[in-house]
């Protein structure tokens, strides 16, 4: 009897803050090369939609792999989804027994043991994995199971493709989607020269390029792929583009195609080698944001990382950038190894003397692969064993110190120290009125619950708090369910929710809540308590989100350096609770620091003046604004601009409820 097609499912999950990032290049690469080595006709591939991949809840991403009913699901993992992807793994095998899951990317190290050992992998790949999996799945197709020594044999690194121009292109092939509001990823070389300690891009590549880039040709056909199907911003994979020999004529062939400058090109550049002549061709090509690192400018610390830099070159290069407009990212990393409190001083000193432009402050992380998690010991690094891998202190700056020099130069270069980085943001809507329920690409993105003509049906829930409001109202102690919202499915959430209640309807949703946690435990739940007249106390609110349930995750560890300790290694992010107060309420936002967030209700006149002194006078994160009847179309509008100009200029947010 003929078998069927072993049936292939391959999911890379977003970046929490920037889904547009998510194109799964590697998963398009693996479906290319397998079928290019003639496994099409016994295996089917397909590659899990981004609508799902990028918007759905762990719930829901959990149903969509479970209904495909695949023989084998691959995971691309990356430091910013493989907590998450490896959990939903574990979740889809509790439901598909017979599931093989296959991992692979930079997060599969032979020194990650939690990644390998993990209950969700059956398979694990090291290194590139475009001919591992292929072997995998000719062994696996004839009788849908692995070899028994697969397992093991693909925890050693194999020799790289001599020749990378073998894989095919999957944009060409068209196994990628893309929206015209997202971003091309489109790759150029797997090679660097350069062995910095901390990063994985030259882990297991020769000082020579050869074979290890793709042809001109093949890059110009990718972006103009991009570029017919509307694609307005293009990422180049490459650690140093202006190194290799494709740069030059690249950059005359995309001056040309890109002569209207549809496309924005973004690249990582080394800052040395930027000529006049260089930036001249980048600028012609609009290439307009690039990335050219610093780190550090001690030249102990570069020592320690084996980062070779001439910073005077760097530094020249650099400028040359800002005067042609192009956008620079430059980055200052603390806790190198051999790095300390003046040795930082030292980096921000050089990039004062230089006249270089903007920075912003990125803690070491001490990645599975690299040289300096092998070093660790040597320079007394203490680092998270989890995503993002943070370090906690070293041999030359505890954690303390490291803590306070994060938050002075957050605040020296204008960045809240207390913002949690890599949240996505608040949504502008999120408390606009309109439906009770709101609905993207057949996800749950905001519910409302205040209208008791809803249900729910989910279990009880015991919530043992006792503690009475600020305004009087309190919580009985192991107060029941009440039945409030029905037919909302947990498995139809997204992976960011807004819900907005009254606030003395709190307690009564808190098994509806608890449940939705549980079920998605990666969604961020933005919570917005409406407050009619006093709003609940701190310890009311801090206690009720601590019996909420909780796993912690990527984003949780990411704020680790908002606690003064560095145990336990993460700090709570969901639900991230709001308050709306109205705008006569004498609430002080400080009272609520570190426990939620005020947003004023402020409805605005006809012909009305908007109050911006005194908004900025109230502090808090911002405004809930609406419009009275009567307002013209066109005033409303500028009104509404000038509001949204305000916000951005003092770090506030504007929130439209009705226009």
């Amino acid at each position: 009897m003929t078998r069927s097609p072993l049936r292939v499912l391959l999911a890379q999950l977003p970046v929490p803050n920037n889904p547009a990032l998510n194109t799964p290049l590697a998963a398009g690469y693996l479906k290319a090369y397998a079928e290019a080595r003639g496994l099409g006709g016994s295996v089917q591939i397909d590659i899990l939609p981004r609508a799902i991949a990028d918007n759905a809840g762990d719930a829901a991403l959990v149903e969509a792999i479970v209904d495909r009913a695949p023989d084998l699901l691959g995971l691309s993992l990356y430091t910013w989804n493989s907590e998450r992807s490896l959990e939903v793994a574990r979740r889809v095998r509790q439901r598909l027994p017979t599931l093989i899951v296959v991992v692979g990317g930079p997060e599969v190290q032979a020194d990650n043991v939690w990644v390998l050992e993990h209950p969700g992998v059956s398979v694990a790949v090291i290194g590139e994995g475009e001919q591992t999996f292929a072997d995998l799945l000719r062994q696996i197709a004839p009788n849908g199971q692995p070899n028994p020594q697969l397992a093991i044999a693909n925890l050693q690194s194999r020799p790289d493709l001599p020749d990378i121009s073998v894989i095919p292109s999957p944009y060409l092939a068209d196994h990628l989607e893309l929206s015209p509001d997202g971003i091309q990823m489109v790759e150029i070389s797997r090679w660097c020269p350069y062995a910095c300690s901390f990063c994985l891009y030259g882990r297991n590549r020769g000082p020579r390029l050869g074979g290890r880039s793709f042809g001109l040709d093949r890059v110009l056909a990718e972006v103009a792929w991009g570029r017919e199907r509307g694609v307005r911003r293009v990422h180049f994979v490459e650690a140093n583009l202006n190194l290799l020999p494709i740069f030059w004529p690249l950059m005359r062939a995309l001056a040309d195609m890109n002569a209207d400058r549809q496309i924005t090109f973004y690249a990582e550049l080394r800052g040395e080698h930027l000529s006049a002549k260089a930036v001249a061709a980048l600028d012609a090509a609009n290439v307009r944001v690039v990335e050219v690192g610093l780190q550090t400018a001690n030249p102990v610390a570069l020592r320690a990382a084996n980062r070779k830099t001439d910073l005077a070159m760097w530094a020249a290069g650099t400028r040359r950038l800002y005067a042609a407009g192009i956008e620079v990212f430059l980055d200052v990393i603390l806790g190198l190894p051999a790095d300390d409190a003046d040795g930082v001083a030292a980096t921000l000193a050089f990039i004062k003397d230089e006249s270089l432009g903007p920075y912003d402050i990125f803690m070491l992380q001490v990645l599975p692969g690299t040289a300096v998690r092998r070093e660790a010991a040597r320079y007394g690094l203490i680092f998270q064993d989890r995503p993002p891998y943070y370090v906690l202190g070293t041999d030359r700056t505890p954690y303390a110190e490291l803590r306070r020099l994060r938050r002075e130069l957050k605040v020296g270069i204008g960045i809240d120290p207390d913002a949690r980085e890599g949240m996505p943001g608040p949504r502008s809507d999120a408390l606009a009125e309109g439906a009770r329920v709101k609905e993207e690409g057949g996800m749950i993105v905001s519910v409302r619950l205040d209208d008791e003509r809803l249900e729910i049906a989910t279990g009880s829930f015991r919530l043992p708090l006792s503690r009475s409001g600020r305004g009087g109202w309190g919580v009985r102690a192991e107060r029941q369910q009440t039945p409030y919202v029905k037919s909302i499915d947990p498995s139809r959430l997204a992976t960011h929710v807004d819900i907005t209640l009254p606030a003395d309807h709190l307690v009564q949703t808190s098994p509806t809540l608890a449940g939705w946690i549980a079920a998605n435990p990666s969604t961020l739940f933005d919570l917005y308590l409406e407050v009619v007249s006093e709003p609940p106390s701190t310890d009311l609110l801090r206690n009720w989100r601590a019996d909420l349930p909780y796993i912690p995750g990527y984003l949780d560890r990411l704020a680790v350096y908002a606690a003064d300790q560095p145990e336990p290694g993460h700090l709570r992010t969901s639900p991230r609770l709001w308050l709306v107060l109205p705008w006569v309420s004498q609430a002080e936002p400080d009272d609520y620091a570190g426990v939620a967030a005020i947003i004023w209700r402020y409805e605005l006149e006809v012909g009305q003046e908007l109050p911006l002194g005194a908004w900025r006078t109230a502090g808090g994160a911002g405004v809930a604004l609406s419009f009275a009847a009567g307002w013209d179309a066109g005033d409303r509008q500028v009104a509404l601009a000038t509001a949204e100009a305000w916000a951005a200029e003092h770090g506030r947010l504007i929130f439209v409820t009705r226009q």
